[in-house]
């Protein structure tokens, strides 16, 4: 037996190794009894049996869509001939950055008006100079000083408020603004080339900016399905770019209205997207998590069902490494688990992981 439990193991691992190379290899007969060795540890997994309330699983189309929270659009402040563009679809940006820039006969018109601010200001500080001289002399009167002041104060205000012009639209002289990035992110729309002829009351904006960090998940809820969906229930995401990789978030909320033409509510998750993984525009299989019943039963992960003749087994793990095979009956299965009605109890250990493999070898003659 002491034998049987360093050469067996070894056997079996060689032939999982096999197979992994080779599908259409068959394990050879080894024996029926077969211990799990820190050598089998690398090749397979091993799960404990929980005991979990039922839940259903609904599955939904869904679609990556921008943060609506974070998306800024950029459109024209004033008409004229772009003359440079430094932003493309796909770049990121950051605030403040020049995305273009523009030359218009309104930014001139502007600058003819901070010239003579900045002129009338020296006048009205002149004239209050020379009458508050008046005054002191006894030629000009209280009432003329202050309306002097009056002047600078508002020749001031009026180069303020140029001033905050300037600034606020970045107007950079030479009858020119530059366009800015509001806001950090991704070029995700440009409507804008070289010496394209632009109006300050156009609709379409500039370009588009929105952030990645966070991204929406709009899903798509039949009529017949309304019942199963709720705030905050827990959903898992795939996508067709990255097989085998789910993104887990809530139902952040859900728009109690049927859209006319597909008879369909929307739900919305948002996720944070890590390395921006996730881009708009993707379509994804949304998996949306609600309670069944009230009812509490085994719950194990679907890849560790075999199912031959008819029936469903799993390789359980005993205490002392002796893998053995269990019949079990299914109550329920989903896409990821598999809740039983009888065969397994908590607590008990099971394989998960090349499952099918080592049952063959255990089953083998």
């Amino acid at each position: 037996m002491n034998m049987n439990r360093i050469l067996l193991p070894a056997c079996l691992c060689a032939a999982l190794l096999g197979a992994c190379t080779d599908s259409s290899v068959t394990p050879q007969p080894t024996s029926q009894e077969l211990f799990l060795t820190d050598s089998l540890r690398s090749i397979v997994s091993v799960d404990t049996v929980r005991i979990d309330e039922v839940t259903d699983e609904l599955t939904l189309n869904g679609r990556v869509t921008f943060n609506q929270e974070q998306v800024a659009r950029v459109f024209p402040i004033f008409g004229g001939t772009v003359t440079e563009v430094r932003a493309e679809i796909g770049d990121h940006v950051r605030k403040g950055d020049i995305l273009a820039t523009i030359r218009s006969g309104e930014v001139a018109d502007y600058e003819k008006q901070k010239k003579e601010a900045a002129q009338q200001l020296i006048i009205a500080r002149r004239n209050l100079q020379s009458t508050e001289d008046m005054y002191a002399s006894g030629m000009a009167s209280e009432r003329d000083v202050l309306q002097s002041r009056q002047e600078v104060s508002n020749a001031e205000a009026e180069e303020k408020r140029i001033e905050e012009i300037f600034s606020i639209y970045h107007l950079a002289g030479k009858s020119v603004y530059l366009v800015k990035a509001p806001v950090s992110g991704f070029i995700v729309e440009k409507n804008i080339n070289k010496e394209m002829q632009l109006r300050s009351d156009q609709n379409d904006e500039m370009f588009t900016i929105s952030g990645l960090e966070n991204v929406w998940v709009m899903a798509d809820v039949y009529e017949s399905d309304i019942s199963k969906v709720h705030e905050e229930a827990p959903v898992r995401i795939t996508t067709l770019a990255y097989p085998g990789k789910e993104f887990a978030g809530h139902i952040d909320k859900v728009y109690n209205m049927l859209d006319n033409e597909s008879k369909t509510m929307n739900i919305r998750i948002k996720l944070t997207n890590e390395n921006y993984l996730l881009k708009p525009g993707m379509f994804t299989n949304v998996f949306v998590i609600s309670k069944s019943s009230d009812r509490k039963l085994p719950r194990i992960d679907s890849h560790a069902i075999v199912f031959e003749g008819g029936k469903n087994y799993v390789v359980t793990v005993a205490d002392n490494g002796k893998l053995e095979i269990k019949e079990v009956e299914i109550y329920k299965q989903l896409s990821k688990d598999c809740y039983l009605s009888s065969g397994l109890t908590e607590g008990e250990r099971i394989l998960n992981k090349n499952t099918l493999l080592v049952y063959n070898a255990l089953n083998a003659e």
